[in-house]
């Protein structure tokens, strides 16, 4: 990887850590209002939150990996396929501790997208909050981490 294409996707990532952190605290105070309507964008800023995490994956698959498989699976392989390192090519973007957070902020992704009749349980909600908090504070240091290891291993300066 060359030093412009790893400064966009380092650049891209940090971008995305932003969007991620803003709704996960959007999801928050949301939530914190304790009424029908702030249930309901709480679980849209859930969503949202996963959708920015999930894109941080493709790109950096993308990136590394030049293909992902177009097949109905591929957002649940994506989570594991980032936790492993591919040695000589890339360390893993996620931490194995937030693969099981990042799974069940998945599954609810899904099923917020997908049910036509949703009714949100405030614990629920509350369950996957937790799960966020587990997530959200560790993509920042991650993704610097990430990207650090990767100028190290392209022998490219000014990442650090």
């Amino acid at each position: 990887m060359d030093e412009l294409a790893l400064t966009t996707l380092r650049d891209e990532l940090l971008a995305d850590c932003q969007v991620a952190e803003a709704a996960w605290s959007l999801a928050q105070t949301r939530f914190d209002e304790q009424t029908d309507s702030g249930l309901e964008a709480c679980a849209h800023y859930l969503s949202r939150l996963y959708n920015v995490i999930e894109q941080m994956g493709v790109r950096v698959a993308r990136a590394f990996e030049n293909r992902l498989e177009d097949d109905r699976g591929w957002h649940a392989e994506l989570i594991r396929r980032l936790s492993i390192p591919i040695s000589g090519v890339r360390p893993a973007l996620f931490a194995e501790d937030i693969r099981q957070p990042l799974r069940e902020l998945r599954a609810f992704r899904h099923v917020f997208t997908h049910a036509y009749d949703l009714e949100l349980e405030r614990g629920k909600l509350a369950l996957l909050l937790t799960y966020a908090e587990r997530v959200v504070p560790r993509l920042r240091p991650l993704s610097v981490k990430f990207v650090d290891h990767i100028a190290r291993q392209e022998g490219l300066s000014g990442f650090e």
